[in-house]
């Protein structure tokens, strides 16, 4: 978990109060044994809980509706204490209608997020720490007491999706610029804004996420809710742009047949914006939506505010619950409309069929963000599901288009807060197929706690491989945003093993790769980024600077003088030029190297004094002075203390 420093002291002293309450709601919950798990979309591990669905019921009555601490189990034992919000999903007159409908926003004393709904479908958590999102939901559908908490890595995803881009006019004006240059530089979260959405669900949703003993449009509702809960999320801390359902949305959620005018197959989006026009009334929302189980994901590109288009969205999964459901789909489609395209570089299953849009294509293979393709796109896959963000191309697509045509519906705030300040960054000539490691810093004034992306921001020629340079395009994929601006590639725990991260392989050519560094500052509902750019160019030499010594498991006795050699591989000649090296040693097996041992001449030799430790798990690192690039020694080789060196007057004995 972070520590977020927006949080004001008025809220860590009503977090402290309320500790005792926190205390008393984990008695809600209770382990249980695990039952037999048989849906196909069942977590591989899980902590099965039981929940007493009255007393939960009964402390969150009693409270005010703002104010409460919630404690929530977590997969791996014990709970995590959240102080809840009003998610302001529903409007008041909405809320008042279905007060059995609940959704929040939960912050931790720590400033860790979640997102919780109590309604006719159970108690439902999605909590998003440092590590990872985290789930709390029904074990099944049966209206039962029984619960899973688990990690969202954990679930089994299902790749029955299928996505489809209306047009893509708005995309167009944009790749224009894109093929001039690099992607403008973007900031986000200057202007919170709120657009009215009109979500749509046919009968088919409403039954597949509604409990065995009936659909209503209530539990419709819920499910709507829930979603848009968890959708608000990304885009409040990526963009500040938050939706709120209009007050009438219950007219367009359809428990049964009877009534129902969607059919269950893309077709949804032809007629979507005429039947919440006909229902809703065109001036009355600002984007529109339908759910279904059978539509598979299409959706027009830049269509809020377009009367006549605004609406052309849908969203429909077999399976349509769950955060896998919410942002691989949900969010993905609503990205489009908000003026997205795909991020994926592959042509690979569901990647090809015209899916791939080279001027946005900045992701290898099937990408991992909101905006690509993770999970289905055959071997090009790097993972199996969608990470909860948005990548650099998609945070400027969408801040430009909210920024111009999707700017003409929405009501707007203005942010209080600056965005967070980049350290400028430096350009860097380095030699192919050798590890670099990029670094930034950011600070920021409102208080929120910062996090990083460094992206790969080329894009090129279709590369359905992931093991090969073809000299351009993305070969560097994105990983989830950390708390630090340092990103070593490849990465830290694959260069100690000597495997590779899918999507992410060095140069081995010459050429000149963008790098973005992307700064959020994480302050829910309110949430700004800024963006800075630099260059690293890779140069063919003879081959990898590496270390060639230690290269097997020796024994170094601390204090004693030992070699270190390395492949220098040219690099001590321009554009290079480099020339002393530091060299730093590790005792835990390479993932810390808090032990220098001075600076040298780049001319592959080095006679070390070795530091006096004890360790089984040494490693040596060689860097460039000056430069970004290193190596390290493997395997890992041992330490023995040694004599400690004594100096009389002045002189070693």
């Amino acid at each position: 978990m972070r520590n977020i420093g927006f949080l004001s002291a008025a809220l860590l002293l009503a977090l402290g109060a309320n500790a005792a309450a926190a205390a008393d709601s984990a008695t809600f919950w209770s382990d249980t044994a695990a039952r037999p798990q048989t849906a196909a979309s069942a977590p591989a591990q899980f902590r099965a809980l039981a929940l007493d669905a009255a007393a939960l019921n009964a402390f969150l009555d009693d409270g005010a509706r703002r104010g409460e601490t919630l404690a929530v189990p977590q997969p791996d034992g014990g709970f995590a204490e959240f102080m809840l919000q009003d998610s302001d999903v529903m409007p008041p007159s909405l809320a008042a209608k279905y007060p059995q409908i609940r959704s929040y926003v939960g912050v931790a004393a720590d400033g860790t997020q979640a997102r919780i709904d109590v309604s006719p479908l159970g108690f439902q958590a999605m909590v998003f720490a440092t590590d990872g999102v985290w789930i709390v939901q029904p074990q099944d559908k049966d209206g039962g007491n029984a619960y899973l908490s688990f990690a969202r890595s954990a679930a089994t995803p299902s790749h029955d999706f299928k996505c489809g881009v209306h047009g893509r006019p708005v995309a167009n004006n944009i790749d224009a610029a894109l093929r001039s240059g690099p992607v403008p530089l973007t900031t986000t979260g200057t202007i919170k804004r709120n657009y009215a959405l009109a979500m749509a669900a046919n009968h088919n949703y409403v039954i597949a996420i509604s409990p065995t003993n009936g659909a209503t449009v209530a539990t419709g509702m819920a499910g709507v809710v829930a979603t848009v809960n968890r959708v608000n999320q990304v885009y409040e801390k990526d963009f500040a742009i938050h939706m709120t359902l209009v007050p009438n949305n219950d007219q367009l959620v359809f428990p049964s047949a009877s009534g129902d005018p969607y059919p269950n197959d893309d077709t949804a989006i032809d007629m979507n914006t005429a039947q919440v026009d006909s229902i809703i009334g065109s001036a009355n929302y600002d984007v529109g939506h339908v759910l279904t189980t059978g539509s598979g994901g299409v959706a027009g590109l830049g269509v809020i505010c377009v009367n006549g288009q605004k609406g052309d969205g849908t969203t429909g999964s077999p399976n349509p619950t769950g955060d896998a459901f919410w942002i691989d789909y949900v969010a993905h489609e609503l990205g489009h409309q908000f003026g997205g395209d795909h991020t994926f570089n592959s042509t690979t299953s569901s990647c090809g069929g015209g899916n791939r849009n080279g001027p946005t294509a900045f992701e290898p293979g099937s990408g991992s963000t909101i905006m690509a393709y993770a999970g289905i796109c055959g071997s090009a896959n790097l993972q199996s599901n969608s990470d909860p963000y948005f990548t650099a191309s998609s945070l400027n697509e969408i801040r430009t288009y909210t920024f111009g045509g999707g700017a003409s519906c929405s009501d707007t705030t203005t942010n209080p807060n600056a965005v967070p300040v980049i350290a400028p960054l430096s350009n860097f000539i380095i030699p192919a197929r050798t590890p670099f490691v990029l670094t930034g810093s950011a600070t920021t004034t409102s208080g929120g706690t910062l996090s990083y992306d460094w992206e790969q921001n080329d894009t090129g020629s279709v590369n359905n491989t992931l093991t090969t340079d073809p000299g351009n395009g993305p070969i560097i994929r994105s990983l989830n945003p950390v708390p630090t601006g340092v990103r070593i590639i490849p990465r830290l725990s694959n260069l100690i093993a000597g495997t590779t991260l899918t999507g992410e392989i060095l140069p081995t050519t010459a050429r000149t790769m963008h790098f973005r560094l992307t700064v959020r500052d994480n302050v829910p509902g309110f949430g700004s980024t800024n963006s800075a750019d630099m260059t690293v160019q890779s140069v063919v030499t003879s081959g990898a600077f590496k270390v060639t010594a230690p290269a097997t498991a020796v024994s170094w006795a601390g204090n004693s003088t030992q070699t270190v050699t390395w492949d220098v591989a040219g690099t001590t000649a321009a554009p290079i030029s480099c020339a002393n090296v530091g060299i730093d040693v590790s005792t835990d097996g390479g993932l810390t190297y808090p032990l220098n041992v001075g600076s040298f001449p780049n001319n592959g030799s080095a006679a070390i004094t070795v530091p006096n430790v004890a360790t089984s798990q040494a490693r040596v690192r060689v860097s460039c002075v000056g430069n970004i690039f290193f190596n390290i020694s493997a395997p890992n080789f041992t330490i023995t203390p040694g004599t400690d060196v004594i100096f009389k007057n002045g002189f070693e004995s």
